[in-house]
């Protein structure tokens, strides 16, 4: 039937394949209704074929596809989406999985396999005989754990999938082979540009989504292909620092993601185990890492603004009368600058809020951690109403920050503070702060309306003043709240 066939019952070597088969059924009887031959294709084969679980299945359809989709969608309830009408292609979204159909990519199947990106992702299933259709020979290079183009011409027909590459290499830990790095390397301002932002964006974050991030990143710089996406790092690739920094600001990122990888990987063990009930504070971090946004989720986004932490250290550097290296207002003008750059991705306003909290912030809980003493209570609540549900992820990058700053060279007690305080700040936030846990306000704008109150710029200030006396437990009542109203408005001025 398709000329470069391997007879191989796909479904015996993926449990997920065989939970699905109700699903592929009523897809290949739809197909056979309408005369329209399908193959499984994409992602799906390669994970059936390396017995990994499936997120999604592809289809791609000698016909119309929008209409196969249409059709499957009606008789298994599930929700319907043409994602692109030009070129054919729709998505079903059922409770248990996703399927993409589109239109074969050429007059016939080998055609389909040349136009796509790598030969592993571009191995065929026939559903009817269970035959694989694998012309671009990518068992061999599944076998092989390699990434490798189907063409000469893959990565510059879509420059996105010189991204993908990178990512797919680390999260399947595959190489990539010699012939595809150069053809990534390759790649150039002009060419990337061509692609859109939003595609641009997706691959980043899943990227940062890595639990390995930090050295799919780095290869992302080497290979050429992270200052066309993100031009920032080039002005920080030679930024030097004095001590206690051993690196350049780029080198000092790279260390910080790659430290901020071992932290979350570490989970409770990141924190100071003398405090608190530290499983069940990581156990609550981690749920909101994993929290989804807009595009991605919130992991992605922290290893997205750790990247951009130090982007304004170039435009303020300054060297005193002593030679040291100063970088006044770093923060501020990182925040800005990463806005732009975020912006430019297409992220959306809440993810780009998300980054630039955490980056304006991102020095305030080490600072914290090299007072003498602890913190006030109302000095770390009016950290939190600053970073808002930022503050956890914040405290993660404390540590990556602190063992960053040395690199390999840290010693076991250097970020001890950092360790403590960031403990510290992650128990107050979850059993104090956190806004689900947070007590209701003891009075509201119409309470101060009602003892006779203007509204003005005073009464919005006296409002957070009195939130903040409760929530550092200095007022517990609605008495003690209208007492102290009643003061703060008759004191003399």
């Amino acid at each position: 039937m398709f000329g470069v066939t391997i007879l191989m019952d796909v479904t015996s070597n993926s449990p997920d394949f065989q939970h699905y088969n109700h699903i592929l059924a009523v897809v290949r009887a739809h197909a056979q209704a309408r005369h329209t031959p399908i193959i499984l294709i994409g992602g799906a084969v390669r994970d059936a074929l390396l017995g990994k679980p499936l997120h999604d299945l592809d289809i791609a359809v000698q016909g119309n596809a929008v209409g196969l989709a249409r059709g499957v969608a009606d008789a298994l309830n599930g929700a319907f989406y043409i994602m692109d009408a030009e070129r054919g292609t729709a998505r079903v979204i059922l409770p248990e999985i996703i399927l993409d159909f589109s239109v074969c990519r050429g007059a016939t199947w080998v055609e389909d396999i040349f136009a796509r990106d790598f030969t592993m992702n571009a191995i065929g299933y026939d559903l009817d005989s269970a035959q694989l259709f694998d012309p671009a020979q990518g068992m061999q290079d599944l076998q092989a754990r390699r990434v490798r183009s189907v063409s000469d011409h893959a990565i510059s027909d879509d420059p996105v999938r010189a991204l993908r590459a990178v990512r797919q290499a680390h999260q399947l830990q595959f190489e990539i082979e010699p012939a595809t790095l150069a053809l990534i390397q390759s790649i150039t301002a002009r060419t990337i540009s061509q692609s859109s932002a939003e595609r641009l964006r997706d691959e980043l974050l899943a990227i940062c989504e890595l639990p390995r991030a930090a050295q799919a990143i780095q290869q992302l710089d080497t290979l050429g292909i992270l200052r066309h996406i993100v031009p920032e790092i080039e002005a920080m690739r030679d930024c030097t620092q004095s001590l206690p920094h051993r690196f350049t600001v780029l080198q000092h990122t790279y260390w910080v993601l790659q430290r901020l990888d071992e932290v979350i990987a570490a989970g409770a063990a990141a924190f100071d185990a003398a405090q608190d009930d530290v499983p069940a504070l990581a156990a609550q971090l981690h749920r909101q890492l994993a929290q989804l946004t807009p595009n991605t989720t919130r992991i992605a986004l922290l290893r997205l603004a750790t990247l951009l932490h130090d982007c304004g250290k170039p435009a303020t550097r300054g060297v005193d009368a002593d030679g040291r290296i100063r970088f006044f207002d770093h923060e501020r003008v990182g925040a800005m600058l990463a806005y732009e750059r975020t912006a430019a991705l297409k992220l959306s306003r809440d993810e780009i809020d998300q980054v630039n909290r955490t980056i304006r912030n991102h020095m305030r809980l080490n600072q914290f951690s090299r007072m003498p003493g602890t913190p006030t209570l109302r000095a770390l609540y009016r950290y939190v109403r600053a970073v808002g549900d930022c503050a956890p992820e914040l405290t993660l990058f404390a540590l990556a920050d602190c063992y960053g700053k040395r690199g390999p060279d840290t010693g076991p007690d250097d970020c001890a503070a950092s360790q403590r305080m960031a403990t510290h700040l992650l128990a107050l936030y979850y059993q104090r702060f956190d806004a689900s846990i947070a007590p209701a306000p003891l009075l509201t704008g119409k309470d101060l309306l009602a003892l006779g109150m203007s509204p003005g710029p005073t009464f919005g200030k006296l409002l957070g003043q009195l939130r903040e006396a409760q929530m550092v437990g200095e007022l517990s009542s609605t008495e003690q709240a209208l007492a102290w109203v009643t003061g703060q408005t008759h004191a003399p001025r």
